[in-house]
């Protein structure tokens, strides 16, 4: 495929296109499941599924992908034998999103991305009301991915604590999405870098002030066993009367 102008799609909106033979212009099936790659976050092939009640499935690489549209035209080497899904594939809808905090901020439940490369331009999750975030369906940028695995992906606590609602029509303004996402991403960061400063800042106030009313506890305690000291001390006895004043 040509690679002049990203081609933004939404995973979702694939499933169930037919899939057509360039070479011979005949239907070899529909989409069924598209499968990525968990390093390179890019689709490597997606699954055709034919016959009676869709129980024969065919892997396509998406490198024999040609175009995207109502209908997907993939370009088939009759002199090859039929590929396999390789091994790495995973497919990441219903992943349980977790940030590097240890907690769980939602679930996987879609993504776009650029049907021309592959590349996976955003992971949309929906939210399971983790520090308040409302129900919805939230963007979820692939740079604040560590880890990607076939039943979790840990993010950036920073890149989720004030995730950006997704709204239906915004992957079809090309350009706009990926220049978003970056902006949206270097916005976070600065932000948690910020925080990260007044956390500091606090934390440096807060021991200052432990110090202060240390230094005046141990005041207050000086002058109370002092106290102690002087109120537990016997009396004096009283002078004797000279001599004289016995006769």
């Amino acid at each position: 495929m040509s690679t002049s102008q990203p081609q933004i799609v939404k995973r979702s909106e694939l499933q169930g296109r037919r899939t057509i033979d360039r070479r011979t212009a005949e239907e070899v099936g529909r989409v069924d499941r598209l499968w990525l790659d968990s390093h390179s976050q890019r689709a490597i092939g997606f699954t055709c599924k034919s016959g009676l009640l869709g129980s024969k499935k065919t892997w396509f690489a998406w490198a024999q992908v040609d175009t995207v549209g109502e209908n997907v035209f993939v370009t088939i080497n009759p002199e090859l034998p039929p590929l396999d899904q390789p091994e790495q594939a995973v497919c990441p809808i219903g992943l349980e999103v977790l940030t590097d905090a240890g907690n769980k901020a939602g679930t996987v439940v879609d993504y776009l991305f650029d049907a021309r490369t592959g590349s996976v331009l955003s992971y949309l999750f929906s939210s399971s009301g983790w520090r308040g975030v409302l129900d919805g369906i939230y963007l979820l940028p692939v740079a604040a991915i560590s880890t990607l695995g076939s039943k979790r992906a840990i993010v950036s606590e920073a890149a989720v604590s004030e995730p950006v609602q997704y709204a239906e029509g915004l992957h079809k303004k090309v350009g706009q999405v990926a220049e978003f996402l970056h902006e949206d991403f270097d916005r976070t960061f600065k932000n948690a870098a910020g925080v990260k400063r007044n956390a500091q800042s606090l934390a440096q106030k807060l021991q200052d002030k432990a110090l202060e009313v240390r230094d005046v506890a141990q005041e207050k305690v000086a002058e109370l066993k002092q106290r102690q000291r002087h109120d537990s001390a016997p009396p004096s006895a009283a002078p004797e009367p000279p001599e004289s004043d016995l006769f």
